[in-house]
């Protein structure tokens, strides 16, 4: 299996269009790649090795556009707006605790004992 596409040779590659569209990248008809036939393309992996898309767009049934990208970290993007994954809050579980912030960005941390009762105690900085 080819790992890489074939380089274009200046002044031999060809193209041909007969009863099929073939690639000869070295100029030699005998050994020309098939592209597109009455049956469909004929693409390799080694087609897209350098394909870089920047998004991709859907529509909805009802004609709603999306686009997908993401950003520098990774992280998906519809419409350009980071997607958060959706949690089941009624079965979410913290093991360990919760910190919370206030308004002007205090941490508190959340504990429930074993009766369920719940206290918050304000994170202490050791700097």
């Amino acid at each position: 299996m080819e790992k890489k596409r074939p380089e274009i040779v200046e002044n031999v590659s060809a193209l041909g269009i007969g009863k099929a569209i073939y690639a000869a990248p070295d100029g030699n008809k005998e050994t020309a790649r098939l592209l597109i036939a009455a049956d469909g393309f004929h693409f390799k992996p080694t087609d897209f090795d350098d394909l870089i898309l920047p998004s991709l767009s859907f529509e909805s049934a009802k004609g709603t556009k999306y686009d997908l990208s993401f950003d520098d970290d990774g992280a998906l993007l519809i419409n350009g707006v980071k997607y958060t994954a959706p949690t089941n809050q009624g079965q979410t579980k913290l093991s360990g605790g919760l910190q919370l912030l206030s308004p002007n960005g205090t941490v508190f941390n959340v504990v429930v004992d074993d009766d369920g009762k719940l206290t918050t105690e304000k994170e202490v900085s050791n700097a």
